[in-house]
This record gives C-alpha cells, sequence and structure tokens, in this order.
C-alpha cells in the first residue's frame, strides 16, 4: 500500500488536470474493486462470450491492469463463476420480493416474470449474460468443473419452494431430478435468450402474453 503523503494535498484541480491512474484506485475498499471488476466482466461475457473475452479486456474496461484482476480472482474461469453467484443473487432476491408483494393467492410464475422484467430494467446485462451461460458452461470444461463440482445453487430451491413442485426422490439437492422445477428454470432461460433478440416493446407484450396463458391456466379459462 502506498505511504500517504506526510506534506501538501493536491488541490481539486490539479488532480483533475492528472491523467487517470490505471491499478485499484486510491481508498477504495477491496470489495468495491471486486464489485467493479465482476461488471465489467458480465458486459464483456454477455457481449463477446468466455471465449472472446480476456482479463485483459475486463481491466480495460474496469479501468485496472490486467494484473490488478489477481488479487481478486484467481483465474477467468473463477470470474465468470463470480458473474454467475452475482446474477444468482439477484434473481432470488428479485424472486423474493415478489413472493413478499404477493401474502396471499399463488406466487408462481408471476414472480418469476417479474424477476426477469426486473433484472432486464437493472441493467439488461445481467439477462444477457444468463441467457448464454448454460452454452459456455457446455462449450467450456474448466467452466463444466465449476458448475458441476461446486455446491447446489439455491436458485433451484427458491423456485422449487415458490412453484409447489416436490424434492427429488434420489434425495440430492434435486436440481437434476426434479423435472417440474427445471420447467421453471428454462422458462427464465427461454425468456433471457429472448430478450436479447427483442426490443422492449416486443419484450414487454410477450411478457404480457405469458401472463395472460398462465392467468388461463389457473383460471380454467381456453
Amino acid at each position: 500500500m502506498a505511504e500517504q503523503a506526510s506534506g501538501h494535498r493536491a488541490s481539486a484541480a490539479d488532480a483533475a488536470s492528472q491523467p487517470r491512474r490505471r491499478g485499484r484506485p486510491p481508498n477504495t475498499p477491496s470489495d468495491q474493486t471486486a464489485a467493479t471488476i465482476v461488471a465489467a466482466a458480465r458486459q464483456q461475457f454477455a457481449a463477446h462470450g468466455y471465449a472472446g473475452t480476456s482479463n485483459r479486456s475486463i481491466a480495460e474496461v474496469a479501468g485496472l491492469t490486467h494484473t490488478a484482476i489477481y488479487n481478486h480472482f484467481a483465474s477467468k474461469a473463477g470470474l465468470f463463476t463470480a458473474v454467475f453467484a452475482e446474477a444468482q443473487d439477484l434473481l432470488i432476491a428479485e424472486l423474493e420480493r415478489g413472493e413478499a408483494a404477493r401474502p396471499s393467492g399463488p406466487v408462481f410464475p408471476g414472480v418469476l416474470l417479474d424477476a426477469v422484467v426486473a433484472l432486464r430494467a437493472k441493467d439488461r446485462t445481467h439477462v444477457d449474460f444468463l441467457a448464454s451461460m448454460y452454452v459456455e458452461v457446455r462449450r467450456h470444461p474448466e467452466l463444466a468443473v465449476v458448475f458441476t463440482e461446486g455446491p447446489p445453487f439455491g436458485v433451484f430451491d427458491v423456485i422449487r419452494r415458490l412453484a409447489a413442485t416436490p424434492a427429488s426422490a434420489a434425495g440430492d439437492d434435486g436440481a437434476g431430478d426434479d423435472v417440474a422445477t427445471w420447467f421453471w428454470v428454462v422458462i427464465a432461460i427461454g425468456l433471457a435468450q429472448f430478450s436479447t433478440l427483442s426490443d422492449e416493446d416486443t419484450f414487454a407484450s410477450t411478457i404480457d402474453a405469458f401472463r395472460d396463458h398462465f392467468d388461463d391456466l389457473a383460471t380454467g379459462g381456453s
């Protein structure tokens, strides 16, 4: 860590005139720097895919040196996993927010549709990343290892609970065996993929069509 200057402090005008330094911004907490890296990585992964993204390009977007990334993430695969973890946490938060807003009556699939819409509105790259994530995992062995040998994904349990689907008879976390839960996961991934291809009006009208369809099913309409 650089020592603080013991003498004069540069004026704001002098500081503004200096070229932007690359590396960790001074007096920025480590977790804030990590969040900056994750946001830049999400943007790059969503736009260029895993193979088309490098730590150097992520650092460029984040305004850091590429070596600074290794202070927080050991590898590109680890950074990809961190982006997914953030997206999962945000999706869970939106699902639970939707649940709290519906104290009575069925919450599903309305909360899932609301969550996808909310993430898209927050930052479209969240949804763009989710749209391509499973394809990237299948393409790259280092990602497949992380995602198959890592801890269970909490979002599956949340979706299972909200959709009131039964747990896996196999006795594991149920993500692979619970067909009903995977049905809703596939719906969410499909909407994310559609989001990357559609404009705002088309996406909104499609979400409305889904709502109408599921409402008809719930009420026995045709």
